[in-house]
């Protein structure tokens, strides 16, 4: 603000949790001692240049977020539409100027000296090669402390009129020409928080975009960002979403749907979990009017799911890279309407309806419970789908099937609630721990299975279509790892006993090491 800049300091840009660190262990330091400002070389102009340049390129210590680089910039006064920045380790400069929200210029010049590693805050002690340009990653500065010219500046001699803006190397910190401010383009918000709407005219009701043979990069990125027309009176609807690319790729994909002008996401998925599979199953082609996959085998995938998701106002589609690179050959689909009903099933659900995502991955102990759904008291709702995916070092094998689902609606009904099945395979529609092998119907699939001596792992997935889950005053859906073995009320012996403290056993020896759920959950 004001103050801020009359006192001659900035706010730091703050960085948000969708937009990961870098290796280098410099981006987590402060510039300077206080950590709550950084020096502001406002106004900008050509005699402090050099200062912002050099202040700004230091930004490279600080993991900077789209919202926190536009006000930072705008309250330093660099968005100079021509400037030097060092990347981040292993970073090409397409990738580091959208950090900053512009695009990489290919031209780089450096008068054949080493005054534009000074600007970007490197002090050149040794050059490899005398300093002669021989690779796209170049100029750069050596920063792997396993490479052989570690410490070196690189190829600032004989510069081409023309480099590679997408060229990189793992050890290397490039030093990168950004020009122009993209922030409007949603291409290059990194953390797709910039407004970003896409020219759908006024008067459409089918909307969605698609991306050909692009890049998935580890910067979130706004794929699609639709507003609805006040002046229509209708509401939106995400329906159909598809993507392809490698294994490695897909693995790496996160699809962010943010609702209604949310700043973190409802909807947050991998499309593999989000068609019910777990541990990448390529077995394909298989699918169902709501989800699968129609290209794999060990080759590229191609996933897609058709859920429904409601939106009144906005709705904004990200996608990110997790693994650290940047992949490509990628190719997505998203696609929706406007005007459209909103049904699941045979019952049509009220225009207040959103649709959330409700995960949980980590570890469980034997018998421990786990709330797949969790809606608080006071709101209604519809489970749409759930799936699930186990896996454990062989102790045990598939005796986590053993575990019971219930539901207790109201939120806080008593155990045993509502009880939804006998075991964790009948939820599924199968038996004896899916001894007929791995299907995929219409309602439920039995995706992924592999049950050896020292792996075990299983994945399923069951749509509420046919039999809705309803809810009018919260609800939680809860399975546990494994059951215990009791007498029943009902004559029989399994789902009864909450606790071991009335004489039952273990049902085997139920081990969950690491468990992925997901829960597509209605709620008004």
């Amino acid at each position: 603000g004001g103050a801020a800049l009359a006192a001659g300091w900035c706010p730091p840009p703050i960085p948000l949790p969708s937009l990961p660190l870098a290796s280098d262990s410099r981006l987590k330091r402060p510039l300077t001692n206080s950590p709550d400002r950084l020096p502001c070389c406002a106004p900008f102009h050509a005699t402090n240049r050099n200062c912002c340049r050099k202040t700004a390129m230091q930004g490279r210590v600080w993991a900077i977020s789209a919202a926190a680089t536009a006000s930072w910039l705008a309250c330093t006064g660099a968005a100079d539409p021509d400037r030097y920045i060092l990347g981040a380790q292993g970073q090409s400069c397409t990738e580091a100027c959208a950090l900053h929200g512009q695009q990489c210029s290919s031209s780089i010049v450096t008068h054949n000296t080493t005054e534009i590693f000074n600007e970007v805050g490197i002090q050149c002690s040794s050059t490899a090669r005398g300093g002669e340009w021989w690779a796209d990653n170049q100029p750069g500065y050596v920063s792997g402390k396993l490479d052989p010219n570690h410490g070196d500046c690189l190829g600032y001699i004989g510069v081409p009129e023309s480099v590679d803006c997408d060229a990189s190397y793992p050890s290397v910190e490039r030093v990168c020409h950004c020009t122009g401010d993209l922030s409007h383009q949603c291409w290059f918000v990194p953390g797709g928080r910039q407004p970003c709407w896409d020219n759908t005219s006024a008067s459409a009701l089918t909307i969605g975009t698609g991306l050909s043979g692009g890049k998935l990069t580890p910067l979130e990125t706004t794929l699609f960002a639709h507003k609805i027309n006040e002046t229509n009176g209708l509401l939106g609807q995400m329906n159909h979403f598809w993507s392809t690319c490698s294994p490695a790729c897909e693995r790496a994909l996160i699809v962010r749907y943010y609702v209604d002008g949310e700043t973190n996401a409802s909807i947050e998925f991998r499309p593999s979990m989000a068609s019910g599979v777990g541990f990448d199953d390529p077995t394909a082609p298989w699918g169902t009017r709501w989800a699968g996959l129609g290209a794999g085998n060990g080759m590229g995938q191609a996933w897609y799911n058709n859920f429904k998701v409601p939106f009144q106002s906005s709705i904004r589609v990200s996608i990110q890279s997790t693994d650290g690179a940047t992949h490509g050959g990628f190719y997505i689909i998203v696609r929706g309407g406007l005007g459209l009903p909103l049904k699941i099933g045979n019952n049509e659900l009220p225009p207040t309806a959103r649709l959330q995502l409700q995960k949980f991955e980590g570890p469980m102990e034997p018998l421990e419970w786990l709330n797949v759904v969790s809606v608080p008291k006071g709101s209604s709702g519809q489970i749409f789908m759930t799936a699930l995916a186990v896996n454990n070092s062989g102790i045990g094998g598939y005796n986590f099937l053993e575990g019971c689902y219930h539901m207790y609606d109201p939120a806080d009904a008593p155990f045993p609630g509502i009880l939804l099945s006998t075991g964790t395979e009948d939820f599924f529609d199968s038996g004896w721990y899916f001894n007929a092998g791995e299907f995929r119907f219409p309602v439920s699939g039995f995706t992924h299975g592999v049950n050896e001596k020292t792996v075990t792992e299983w994945s399923a997935y069951r749509y509420h279509e046919m039999d809705p889950l309803r809810f009018t005053d919260g609800v939680r859906m809860a399975w546990r790892c494994g059951d215990i073995g009791a007498a029943a009320p009902n004559g029989g012996h399994k789902c009864f006993a909450e606790t071991l403290a009335g004489g039952g056993h273990k049902a085997g020896n139920p081990t969950c090491d690491h468990v992925i759920s997901y829960a597509w959950v209605y709620v008004w």
